[in-house]
């Protein structure tokens, strides 16, 4: 919807440009507040998207009726007419936006007003009554939201380079650097720039103007409902079912026009199920060619797309990605609006594909958070497999585990299979840490290569979401929620809004999160491996097999087919870049390229987490 920045400080910073490098995301207006108080200078900024209330009623910075009360708002929220008619009603209202039901809820209940919310959201809230200033994150971490405090200075942001734009030098921070390379993006809520941090999901920030103190507090918790504890699975199915058709229609609520990531997939097929008739929405597909596939080894999402959009009558455009697509300028356009560095082959298409969006759409719903809630990725099942196979006689399981680790993942068919049994081959006898591994993407054992000397912190920080004793698949929740997916989140709002165009995640409801965390494991992911079993159940009278009997494509560039041309990897990656830092290995990395050339090994997310550390790094650091 929007971009929201501000500081607190003894000293001005350049407020203008915070604002200003935020224009992407709110092109409509700019508003801003500034004021001294208690000796600090504090200012608060926003610009503005406008989804609903489109009237000059809905601009912000935001203040209540008696000048004490200041709120700048990034997000929607969704139930902000319910909540209005449950407690604001007799007030005296001067818009129809859901940015005055937030001031009003705050001022009736104080910070306890975030248990209400149903919605993604970044808030910056002043509360000059308290001397107080409050940031909140959503429940999910939908909406992206930043901070630096150092020597009683305190900024924040929905995006970092407001925060450089204020001044504060850029830093890379070297103890995160390992971190990234294994992940492909830096873990729970440190970024790779120095002193600068995310705000955790579900949590706020409470800075204490006379004290000059800053504490962090969680005010929410994603833990099992007794409701939907004692459902039976039939009951669980209808449960489901209403609760995504409720998330669903209350994310249309919206002023300007909609539209859909769309695949042809469960998930995206699932919202766009709800919308079949409405002729104002149009759906959007990226579409790979028939080479790039084969190499990848993956299924195409677009002749699905097209075969449901045919069925069901939809508005359908098709984004090509491929070679031609694989840019430099177009990964140093995602570096650029993605500056929370993120190697993610989904970036640029989610680029392209919102990039024509904005021509007919400012609003795109997105499938994104049904993976991670009912389990339905490769790793999921490598968890499964591994929990099978290592109660069976080690004189039998040890042959098959080398057989996996000795596959050649880049040449043949079924390479995606392939590429997931290595890793089951590659660390099945490893401690608890190896679950995390069959989920982060790429090879652990490569990201190790790239480096003169090992970080020794990263496979604790990974076993520790896996303590002895407990089902891995309860430790696997805590990983992704507070990793991976985060990471797609953070990616996603980036390219959507570098677009001006806003994303919605009718998943990620907190409502459908909850109740995904009360069910059996065994409804997400059957114990014959089945992936998201409750999804396709209580959708399988509504969506063709062809849509829940389909092959998972993943969403992104065709990395593993263009890195792997050699010519056009020279292109993308200078080696000579690395020599310029003494942790890195050249030796390592090109040690790497071979490996993944010669289709020993899939590096293609290592090499492009290469490629997009080189173009932040010149763009950011230095």
């Amino acid at each position: 919807m929007c971009g929201i920045t501000g500081y607190i400080s003894n000293q001005q910073w350049d407020s203008q440009q915070m604002l200003e490098v935020l224009h992407h995301r709110g092109p409509d207006s700019v508003g801003e507040f500034k004021e001294e108080i208690e000796g600090q200078n504090l200012f608060l900024g926003h610009k503005r998207l406008s989804i609903i209330d489109l009237s000059v009623g809905g601009h912000q910075p935001m203040l209540s009726d008696d000048q004490q009360i200041v709120l700048t708002f990034n997000g929607e929220i969704y139930n902000f007419q319910e909540l209005k008619t449950t407690f604001l009603q007799g007030q005296r209202f001067h818009s129809t936006s859901d940015t005055e039901v937030l001031l009003k809820l705050y001022e009736q209940k104080g910070i306890d007003f975030l248990q209400e919310l149903n919605g993604d959201f970044a808030i910056s809230l002043l509360d000059k009554k308290r001397n107080q200033l409050f940031v909140i994150r959503d429940r999910m971490g939908v909406k992206p939201l930043y901070f630096y405090h150092e020597n009683e200075n305190f900024l924040y942001a929905s995006e970092i380079k407001s925060i450089l734009a204020a001044g504060i030098k850029a830093e890379l921070n070297d103890a995160c650097l390992q971190q990234y390379f294994t992940f492909k993006y830096v873990p729970e809520n440190n970024t790779l720039f120095k002193n600068i941090y995310r705000v955790p999901a579900a949590h706020y920030l409470q800075y204490d103007l006379k004290s000059k103190s800053l504490s962090v507090k969680k005010y929410w918790e994603p833990t099992a409902q007794k409701e939907y504890s004692k459902l039976n699975y039939n009951g669980a199915q209808e449960k489901l079912y209403s609760l995504i058709e409720d998330a669903c229609r209350i994310r249309l609520i919206s002023d300007v026009p909609v539209g859909t990531f769309f695949s042809g997939g469960l998930d995206s097929s699932i919202i766009a199920h709800f919308l079949k008739g409405n002729s104002s929405i149009n759906h959007y597909c990226a579409s790979k060619n028939e080479k790039d596939l084969k190499k990848e080894g993956t299924t195409s999402d677009s002749y699905y797309a097209e075969k449901l959009a045919k069925d069901w009558k939809m508005n359908l455009e098709l984004i090509t990605i491929g070679e031609n697509q694989l840019t430099k300028e177009l990964i140093q356009k995602t570096v650029h609006f993605n500056d929370d560095i993120i190697a993610d082959g989904s970036q640029i298409p989610s680029y392209l594909i919102t990039q024509k969006a904005a021509e007919k759409s400012t609003v795109i719903l997105s499938g994104m958070g049904a993976d991670e809630l009912f389990l339905g990725y490769a790793g999921h099942q490598l968890l499964l497999l591994d929990s099978t196979l290592n109660k069976l006689p080690i004189g039998l399981t040890k042959p098959l585990f080398k057989a996996f680790s000795n596959l050649n993942v880049g040449k043949g068919s079924f390479k995606a299979y392939k590429r997931y049994l290595q890793k089951l081959g590659n660390y099945n006898q490893q401690g608890n840490e190896r679950y995390g591994f069959y989920n982060i993407v790429g090879d652990f054992d490569s990201s190790r290569l790239i480096f003169k000397k090992e970080s020794q912190t990263i496979i604790p920080f990974i076993a520790e979401y896996f303590p002895e004793g407990e089902n891995p698949f309860e430790g696997l929740k805590r990983f992704e929620r507070n990793n991976f997916l985060i990471k797609n989140l953070h990616y996603t709002d980036r390219m959507s809004m570098a677009n001006s165009v806003e994303n919605r995640v009718p998943f990620l409801d907190h409502r459908i999160v909850e109740f995904a965390y009360s069910i059996p494991r065994s409804y997400k992911l059957s114990n014959l491996g089945k992936t998201k079993r409750i999804l396709k159940d209580a959708f399988k009278n509504d969506l063709p097999d062809f849509v829940t009997n389909r092959r998972k494509a993943g969403f992104g560039m065709p990395l593993r087919s263009l890195l792997g041309d050699r010519k056009q990897l020279e292109g993308l990656l200078d080696l000579d870049f690395f020599n310029n830092f003494e942790q890195f290995s050249v030796e390592g990395i090109q040690q790497v390229i071979e490996l993944h050339i010669k289709g020993i090994k899939d590096n293609s997310a290592l090499i492009y987490a290469l490629i997009t550390f080189q173009e932040w790094y010149k763009m950011y650091i230095r």
